[in-house]
């Protein structure tokens, strides 16, 4: 099953509905700098806290639910 989740990325002023299945790696960097790297390109979307906190949640649940580990 799916699950996709709406980004406003403000970096580059776009908005994307990303399925979280298909996301090729997950990193969280010591800063609490959550980065996605999109399967179909060599495209990365960098989450934080104060700039999306509603995705940068969604992620890090997705992660610990289908993992098991926690990121943080």
């Amino acid at each position: 099953m799916a699950y996709w989740i709406k980004i406003n990325y403000e970096r580059d002023k776009q908005v994307y509905v990303i399925d979280l299945d298909r996301i090729s790696a997950f990193s969280l960097s010591w800063n609490s700098r959550l980065t996605l790297y999109l399967t179909e390109s060599d495209r990365a979307i960098v989450l934080t806290e104060q700039s999306e906190p509603e995705a940068y949640q969604k992620v890090i649940d997705y992660i610990e639910k289908t993992t098991g580990y926690s990121l943080e």
